[in-house]
């Protein structure tokens, strides 16, 4: 499907789904209702500015609008995930599954290597933040407060704080993580 169709169908699910008007969209973007009615129609190539303007109005994520179809079963394999590494390298995070316009979570596969911290300010989006310890143990502090997971722990808590991991073992952490933003 042309990625200005798979925008359009987004859009309008959007729009119903929030019972929203092309006037109050308009209102919430500061783009035209012409302009996002031809969006819409399919019948324009909207910009990245033009994207991320409507996923703010609507709250969802950046590539909740440019996700082709809805998934009713998906299998991904580990060795699937591209993992992305911190500056030293020593703590990575794969993107399992990212959010898109039906699904309102992500799911990351944290690995940290002995030794490794790693600080996240918080998010700017409202959140959640789910963890599941899968291999060896953790420390993970959110504003003051310090929680220490081993594996097979959990916890969740607000995603907007600011948050630290930590690995102080000797031996590699594998930590499951979903990132919920609520009701789209």
């Amino acid at each position: 499907m042309d990625i200005n169709q798979v925008i359009s169908k987004n859009l309008q699910h959007l729009r119903l789904q929030t019972n929203m008007t092309l006037g109050k969209l308009s209102e919430k973007t500061g783009l035209s209702k012409a302009v996002l009615s031809q969006i819409e129609k399919g019948n324009s190539n909207p910009t990245i500015n033009t994207i991320w303007k409507i996923a703010e109005a609507f709250g969802v994520t950046y590539s909740a609008l440019l996700e082709s179809k809805r998934v009713t079963a998906e299998k991904v394999s580990l060795d699937q995930v591209a993992f992305q590494k911190d500056d030293d390298g020593h703590y990575r995070i794969g993107c399992i599954f990212p959010s898109n316009i039906n699904r309102n979570f992500e799911m990351f596969m944290l690995i940290l290597d002995p030794g490794c911290e790693h600080v996240t300010d918080g998010h700017k989006k409202i959140s959640e933040e789910y963890l599941f310890v899968q291999e060896g143990s953790v420390e993970i502090i959110v504003g003051d407060t310090s929680f220490k997971l081993k594996t097979g722990d959990s916890m969740c808590f607000d995603g907007m704080l600011r948050h630290v991991y930590k690995n102080q073992t000797k031996e590699i952490a594998k930590v499951y993580c979903m990132n919920y933003y609520g009701s789209n």
